[in-house]
């Protein structure tokens, strides 16, 4: 097994995120001028989202192993810290955003809350999933290093 390269770093799933949520904002902006192109800016939406997932739950794969194997470092908590900020704030707009479009479903509204509610519960089960990895991980600190308790304070 390789060694820690620094391979657990958030950008990793970030990029795809930020051109999901660019291809989102325009499916939006396009939505409101009422072109209907934004029916074809919505599927790039929700590829890159799921791209973005997919390389989060890679990450989330790699570094189980590596706690598994015993090796853990303070990076591996700072990855499920922002994983839970990015996860919980996206879940909850997209959420607001399928729910914004239930009045509007039948004038082209059901599109958005078909796109947005799957992904609002998938991106929902990757806060779950990093919230529980984040208590594997305080568990893990507090046994070695009961010294630093207070950096582990979410």
């Amino acid at each position: 097994m390789n060694q820690l390269d620094g391979n657990e770093t958030t950008y990793k799933f970030l990029i795809p995120l930020f051109f999901s949520g660019v291809a989102f904002c325009l499916s939006f902006y396009f939505c409101i001028l009422g072109v209907s192109i934004y029916i074809y800016s919505l599927p790039i939406y929700a590829f890159l989202l799921l791209i973005s997932l997919f390389l989060f739950y890679q990450t989330d794969k790699n570094l189980n192993s590596y706690m598994k194997n015993g090796k853990t470092t303070f990076t591996h908590y700072n990855f499920y810290h922002h994983c839970i900020g990015i996860y919980l704030i996206l879940s909850f707009v997209l959420f607001g955003v399928s729910i914004a479009y239930i009045p509007f479903y039948y004038n082209g509204g059901f599109i958005f809350v078909w796109y947005c509610a799957p992904m609002s519960i998938l991106c929902f089960i990757s806060f779950i999933q990093s919230q529980k990895r984040i208590k594997l991980l305080k568990k893990t600190f507090q046994n070695n290093n009961p010294e630093n308790n207070e950096q582990l304070k979410l």
